[in-house]
């Protein structure tokens, strides 16, 4: 079903550097080889909307956004820094001060207008290109160029539109979440003094073995070093930009099927993603992948510090022959990812991705056949409140992150337009392919009600 196209104007101010609002440290901050690997060399954009704020109606929106920003660079100086090329293929932060992009938009519509098209407000948004003019696809822009890239938009109902990139190599989602937690804290209390949750670099934990100790398999990274393909924002712009909402009883149905209630709820989704992507575009001759990072910030040893917000993910892989995917039952699938899973459940198998990048160099993710499914579900983005509340919504802003177009999937958690609670995909499809994928999705969680939710850009 093609979307309702809405004729709104977005008029987009000048941009700005806002940098710490008070000195800080001028130093190279060491960045781990999971922060600055390959696959993860990339750009990660959020979206968050508001609904217009009757007490909060005589703020100035703009001044107000800048100032905690400001403040909360202070205390995340790195992030007002540059990425710069060191030895050995490795990158560091030069902790500059020069800051970070800004900009004031305004749009001729509303929420309200918003949120009726396509079954709710949910990604692909319309006028994205203009809602983050910043917006950065690829590879591009890693070095020497700004860390974060924010735009606040007003809506013409009083509400607003905060969106924001983050260089994938200074923080992860999880970081990116603090961030703004932090940068709230300060908008709706604008005398508070420190974020409630300090953050902490400690980079140096995750720094290589001497020798590195190579001790498991890493079938997640390319088995040769070769020069990476570089795409460009039109090969990421080709594909179309679609999202498929699964409810908690979608959810069920798929357990149900792998005949498991303890079967994780990632594991499910997952699961059926994969399935029905591979039936969508993969040869059933050929070998098929599925990635999911598995942030080991909490469960692994060495413990990393409290308020740390650099990328702690170790990258598992599922390998399994697409005919067999596809023809054997939902259970296989599930187990296959079960079964990678607690093969990696251990101090040392982080240890050892860090080491296995220390001896190999920085190769990229193997990309033939591949699907990464990244889980956002447990980030409660849309709850972040600057003085206007919860969100409507709030995460990931579209799919086709990451290097290669229509490799990388987002799940987030999402209620949709009839208060139904589940997770939401978010995903990049070349544009024929995009109907087909929402119906094998269907076919999985065998949901005998019409097919709906689809959207795409």
């Amino acid at each position: 079903m093609a979307p309702v196209l809405l004729d709104f104007t977005v008029h987009v101010g000048e941009q700005e550097l806002v940098r710490p609002a008070s000195p800080t440290p001028r130093e190279f901050k060491y960045l781990s080889n999971i922060d600055d690997q390959t696959g993860l060399r990339n750009h990660i954009p959020f979206a968050h909307f508001y609904s217009p704020s009757r007490t909060l109606c005589g703020q100035d929106l703009i001044v107000m956004m800048k100032q905690a920003l400001a403040k909360v660079l202070v205390y995340y100086y790195p992030v007002a820094g540059r990425l710069r090329n060191a030895d050995k293929g490795k990158l560091v932060v030069d902790c500059c001060g020069e800051g970070v992009i800004f900009r004031e938009a305004h749009a001729d519509i509303t929420l309200a207008q918003l949120c009726k098209i396509d079954g709710g407000l949910k990604p692909p948004f319309p006028r994205w290109e203009r809602l983050l003019v910043d917006d950065i696809w690829g590879s591009n822009l890693i070095t020497d160029s700004p860390l974060l890239r924010m735009q606040v938009t007003r809506l013409a109902c009083g509400g607003f539109l905060l969106a924001y990139t983050f260089n994938h190599c200074i923080c992860d989602a999880y970081g990116a979440y603090q961030f703004l937690t932090a940068m709230s804290q300060f908008c709706t209390n604008p005398s508070q003094v420190t974020p409630s949750f300090l953050p902490s670099w400690g980079r140096e934990i995750l720094k290589p073995r001497s020798p590195p100790i190579v001790s498991y398999p890493h079938p997640e990274y390319e088995a040769f070093d070769h020069p990476a393909i570089t795409h460009t924002e039109t090969d990421f712009k080709r594909l179309a930009q679609t999202s498929i909402f699964l409810s908690h009883a979608d959810i069920s149905a798929l357990k149900n099927q792998i005949n498991s209630n303890k079967c994780p709820t990632f594991d499910a989704v997952a699961s059926c993603l994969w399935r029905a992507r591979t039936r969508t575009l993969i040869n059933p001759n050929s070998i098929t992948k599925l990635i999911f990072p598995i942030d080991t910030q909490f469960r692994y040893k060495p413990l990393l510090p409290k308020g740390y917000y650099g990328s702690a993910v170790v990258f598992p892989c599922a390998t399994a022959k697409a005919a067999e995917l596809i023809q054997k039952p939902l259970g296989y699938t599930a187990g296959l990812v079960s079964e990678v899973k607690m093969g990696v459940m251990g101090d040392e198998y982080r240890a050892s991705v860090v080491d296995f990048i220390e001896s190999n160099g920085r190769r990229g993710f193997c990309s033939q056949g591949t699907f990464v499914v990244s889980d956002m579900s447990r980030l409660k983005f849309v709850e972040v409140d600057f003085g206007w509340g919860h969100g409507v919504y709030g995460g990931p802003a579209r799919a086709g992150t990451g290097l290669i177009p229509g490799m990388v999937t987002s799940v987030v958690g999402h209620k949709n337009e009839e208060g139904v609670e589940g997770v939401l995909a978010l995903i990049s499809l070349p544009p024929e392919s995009v109907q087909r994928f929402h119906i094998e999705v269907r076919k999985e969680v065998n949901c005998t009600r019409p097919v709906r939710g689809i959207s795409a850009l």
